[in-house]
């Protein structure tokens, strides 16, 4: 009886559903089961699992697709069979995405403050602490640098800079996954930086000028004042000026002209001046002030190098001669030089190494001339993940040297190790922790100098709040510690700095604030080494940013300093006067010419009774001339290859010749403009609805139908979205116009050809007919029958496109709509039983879309299963791709989703692109005058999509 009873409890444990715990998938991956049970086995899955295989009877594998929208974590999915059920826990593990959108850029005036907003997505399936940094050499302030982004939730964040003296700046926003820490997403914006108001309108040929004057009165009279003065800018298209003086007792600053095969210029600082000069292969140099003065000299001619200086001191002199292959110059030289005091004279040389590979840079100089010394120094070009970094120098007996080395270790921690020798060694080991899902830093270091010695430092920073602090320790002063605070909030900023040492504290408060005309400083500060507070604040009223008006004071040490504070600052440019430009050289340029005439005889060449054009306007992109009386222009252009184009003529005439120009600098090119006589035609697309031929009423226009104008030449036009079309610049002679069947809508065919005698004179106006096709239907279906199959289907798309779905109908639905996985959108009637809407495109791999047409109580359906892929959402065709310096490129524009603004963009120009259709956009560019290859970058709605390449020839 007990092994009866033990073989049917085997038997049963034996036929039990069997499965595993639990399983493992990612989203837009499939997920298997081995399943053994008795009879059918069945699945009760969770929403976000699509079944691949239904059931199996027996013993198989059940098949899942995770879809895209599966959230990570764990899940439940009941296993049932003819003898019970068994749960199996689904583990969706989580995956990092994100996506940074930012603008394009923008433009702003030095000292001002230019404000950017991006959005940070997190397409990922789970939550994400996403951490952000800025890369940019302006002062800036980041509104956030942790977000805590759910699924599918965007957040914005702003992003201010501070311009300052720069041309332009490149600002790059990292955004790091807490998640993974692989996945990271940036954007870039480009700012342009102009001087002053009104600096874009100058032209090629412009000075800037900057005044600026400072002074401060106290109690005691005038105790302080500063002046400066800058211009700079093109005299002539050979000659440029470029200058920065200011005197504040002392003249500091900066001068230099410059021009073809000379420069001239002047460098002073802290009682240094020196002047210096440049003729073809001649240098020099004059060095005065605080010091001995120094005359010296370079001239070089190909490998051959004589370079000397003179002084109250010495004298010296060089001769070296460089032997270059590749990106190795070695230079050997002779060296005499003179003492004054005591007499000394000595004969030496050397060699100089300079090696500039790809990969680092390094340059050695070995002399022998009253002893010998060295010099080298290197460094590797990237310093990320390994760089390496030093220098070498002896002489005298002595040697110092230093050589630093660093690597990333991982994504967050980075090591560094340092040796030096300079009469004792030094080294040093250190650790720089940076997480990405924290705003938070940690430095570490431990090593030698003259003793023991260590440090470490911290640093947090987060929504406009900043923490810093700091320990260091060294055998011969001991500990040292700082702590500093800061909070930053426009229009305030406040900070505390406190500073700790072995023979006492300091500790120093302040705060900012800048509110619309006013700006007030104010610190406070105490240093218990000495035993002494200070005050010291300033508000200055700035009614205009040219003048400031304000008080500072100072109370150190029971003395109070009171000063009253006066600021001009004036800055602005003009276009170089012609008078100045002429004197100076002038510009680089030449001059085509011609004569604008009637081509009656459309040979191209101007002959005897061919009559000109007064007033014709000739273009060369936004440069223009307008003939004379007697139809002759006259265009000075930089060297290059130009297209001329002709406006301003009478209807009935037009440019047919593509006419290029290639002017060369101080040249005259003499180049004749013809027009032709050219006929057109007009007209509208409509649809023929009953087939008459005749636009009858109720039957409107058939919008984007490609017409064809086939006769002495093939032209074509496409109808815009009323339907109508204009086809132009056609030789005189008979003409068939048709339609394009394959430009017109599915289930369409073109009605007859429209045959016409075109002649000078008003465009005719015609009418075009497109009719629906005669379609046969299958006899399984009655006309009352509901149906439905889809149309144009793509075989793949990106997420974030836009899929137009047609569905066409039979059977008169009342209703039609599309339902996928997350979302569901009701299809809008056209005519002839056609229905379309728009989709956006999902995360991929796959997409299932399900098509639904009802009426009544009857229903038909359809299915499609889309491949999702990453990719671009839109791409950029020039025609053509290969150009001569100033050609006009075609630009097409292939969206895979509706945009309302498109542009193209080479070299900071921006060119508006026209619609042709909701998904193609079209315009033209000229091609720069330098040769080289360029990226002309296509951008939608503020958003860079894709890049194409230019090749302008040589």
């Amino acid at each position: 009886m007990l092994r009866a009873l033990l073989a049917l409890f085997l038997l049963g444990w034996t036929l039990a559903l069997e499965a595993p715990e639990e399983v493992e998938g990612e989203r837009g991956g499939f997920l298997s089961l081995a399943v053994k049970g008795e009879g059918t086995i069945t699945a009760e899955a969770p929403p976000f699992l699509l079944p691949l295989t239904g059931s199996v009877e027996g013993e198989g594998l059940l098949n899942f697709l995770v879809r895209p929208e599966a959230l990570a974590g764990t899940y439940t999915l009941l296993l049932k069979d003819a003898r019970g059920s068994k749960a199996v826990r689904v583990r969706i593990l989580p995956q990092a995405g994100l996506v940074l959108r930012g603008p394009p850029g923008g433009e702003g005036v030095e000292g001002e403050r230019l404000r950017y907003t991006f959005a940070l997505t997190n397409t990922g399936n789970a939550p994400d602490r996403v951490r952000l940094e800025v890369r940019t050499l302006l002062p800036h302030r980041l509104e956030a640098e942790v977000l805590e982004l759910a699924p599918g939730e965007t957040r914005e964040v702003g992003l201010e800079l501070q311009l300052s003296g720069r041309n332009r700046d490149t600002a790059t926003l990292l955004a790091y996954s807490g998640l993974d820490p692989k996945v990271r997403a940036y954007t870039v914006v480009e700012t342009v930086i102009l001087p002053f108001r009104g600096a874009e309108d100058l032209g090629r040929q412009a000075l800037y000028y900057r005044f600026g004057l400072q002074g401060r009165y106290g109690t005691g009279g005038l105790q302080g004042y500063a002046v400066g003065l800058g211009l700079s800018g093109n005299l002539s298209d050979y000659v440029g000026l470029n200058s920065r003086l200011a005197w504040d007792g002392t003249l500091k600053g900066e001068a230099a002209f410059r021009g073809e095969g000379f420069a001239l210029g002047f460098r002073g600082q802290e009682g240094y001046y020196r002047l210096e000069g440049e003729l073809g292969p001649f240098q020099a140099y004059y060095a005065f002030g605080a010091f001995a003065p120094t005359l010296g000299g370079l001239w070089q001619e190909g490998p051959l190098r004589f370079s000397f200086s003179l002084s109250t001191l010495g004298q010296r002199a060089n001769l070296g001669y460089a032997f270059q292959e590749g990106p190795l110059t070695l230079t050997p030289y002779l060296s005499l030089s003179r003492r004054g005091e005591p007499e000394e004279v000595r004969l030496g040389g050397g060699l100089e190494v300079r090696a500039e590979p790809r990969e680092f840079s390094l340059s050695a100089r070995a002399e022998y001339l009253s002893g010998f010394s060295l010099r080298v120094s290197g460094a590797t070009r990237a310093q990320d993940p390994f760089g390496a970094k030093g220098d070498l120098a002896y002489q005298g007996g002595r040697l110092q040297g230093t050589l630093t080395l660093s690597e990333r270790l991982d994504e967050e921690v980075r090591g560094s190790l340092t040796l030096g020798y300079s009469g004792d060694w030094l080294g040093r080991v250190g650790l720089e922790y940076r997480p990405l899902t924290y705003p938070f830093s940690l430095r570490a270091g431990l090593g030698y100098q003259r003793g023991l010695a260590w440090d470490l430092s911290a640093r947090v920073r987060t929504d406009g709040l900043e923490a810093i602090g700091s320990l260091a320790w060294q055998t011969q002063t001991g500990l040292s510690y700082g702590l500093q605070l800061g909070y930053a909030l426009p229009p305030f900023s406040l900070r505390a700095l406190y500073l700790g040492r072995p023979e006492g504290g300091s500790l120093l408060l302040g705060g900012e604030v800048r509110e619309g005309d006013l700006e007030g400083s104010l610190s406070l500060g105490y240093d218990w080494a000495q035993g002494r507070p200070s005050v010291r604040g300033a508000l200055l009223y700035r009614p205009t940013p040219e003048l400031g008006l304000g008080v500072q004071g100072a109370w150190n040490g029971g003395r109070v300093d009171l000063q009253a504070l006066g600021l001009l600052e004036l800055k602005g440019g003009f276009n170089t006067p012609e008078e100045v430009v002429q004197l100076f050289g002038g510009r680089a340029t030449g001059w085509v010419e011609g004569v604008v005439f009637h081509d009656l005889n459309r040979d191209g060449v101007k002959g005897v009774g061919e009559p000109p054009l007064p007033g014709a306007t000739v273009r060369v992109g936004g440069l223009e001339a307008q003939a004379d009386g007697e139809g002759r222009y006259r265009l000075e252009l930089y060297p290059g290859s130009y297209t001329l184009q002709v406006g301003g003529i009478p209807a009935g005439l037009a440019q047919r010749r593509r006419t290029e120009a290639r002017v060369e600098r101080g040249l005259r090119l003499p180049l004749d403009l013809p027009v032709e006589t050219v006929v057109g035609v007009a007209g509208v697309v409509f649809l023929d609805r009953n087939r008459n031929g005749l636009q009858d009423e109720g039957e409107g226009p058939l919008p984007f139908a490609r017409v064809v104008a086939q006769g002495p030449e093939r032209r074509s036009a496409m109808a815009d979205g009323t339907g109508r079309f204009t086809i132009g610049g056609l030789l005189p002679g008979a003409y068939t116009l048709s339609l394009d069947p394959a430009s017109l809508p599915p289930f369409h065919e073109p009605g007859e050809p429209l045959g016409l005698e075109l002649a000078p004179g008003p465009l005719p106006q015609v009418r075009l007919a497109a009719r629906e096709s005669v379609r046969e239907v299958v006899q399984t279906f009655t006309e009352e029958s509901l149906g439905l199959f889809l149309l144009d289907l793509p075989p793949t798309l990106p997420p974030g496109a836009e899929l137009l779905l047609k569905v066409q109908t039979q059977g008169d639905p009342e209703r039609v709509y599309a339902e996928w996985p997350g979302g569901r959108a009701r299809l809008e009637p056209g005519e002839g039983g056609l229905f379309q809407a728009f989709l956006p495109v999902p995360e991929g791999p796959l997409w299932e879309i399900r098509v639904v047409a009802e009426r009544g109580a009857a229903r038909a359906e359809a299915q499609a299963l889309l491949t999702v892929r990453p990719g671009p959402l839109g791409t950029l065709l020039l025609q053509p791709a290969l150009v001569d310096p100033g050609e006009r490129v075609g630009l097409e524009a292939r969206l895979l989703k509706r945009f309302r603004q498109v542009e193209a963009r080479l070299l900071g120009v921006r060119i508006p692109l026209n619609p042709k259709d909701p998904f193609t956009f079209q315009g033209e560019l000229p091609a720069p005058e330098a040769p080289g290859i360029y990226e002309v970058e296509l951008w939608a709605d503020g958003v860079k999509l894709s890049t194409a390449r230019l090749r302008v020839r040589d």
